[in-house]
């Protein structure tokens, strides 16, 4: 396996895997800063060195240093996978 280059994000690590899932499920994050404030809001984005944190009453994303931040909680449970009907028409047969 190649080195990783050190300014990118490690996609194998499973924390960077799981904030990619909570960005995809748009879900509500508690962050916490190492200066012991707390934010509320979804993360847009991650990358090697800042989070994107979409807070309610902001214009804008803030941006928050990956080395900053000492934790984050989900704040919501997932929403469940839809469930699927089943069709009550047989398949074609094959062509």
């Amino acid at each position: 396996m190649a080195p990783v280059p050190e300014n990118s994000l490690d996609t194998s690590l499973p924390g960077v895997r799981l904030i990619q899932q909570w960005i995809r499920q748009r879900r509500q994050l508690q962050v916490q800063l190492a200066s012991g404030s707390k934010l509320v809001g979804r993360l847009l984005w991650q990358d090697p060195e800042f989070y994107g944190l979409e807070t309610a009453g902001k214009d804008g994303p803030q941006l928050l240093n990956r080395a900053r931040v000492e934790s984050i909680l989900p704040l919501e449970q997932a929403s469940p996978a839809p469930a699927t009907i089943p069709s009550p028409r047989l398949p074609l047969p094959p062509i």
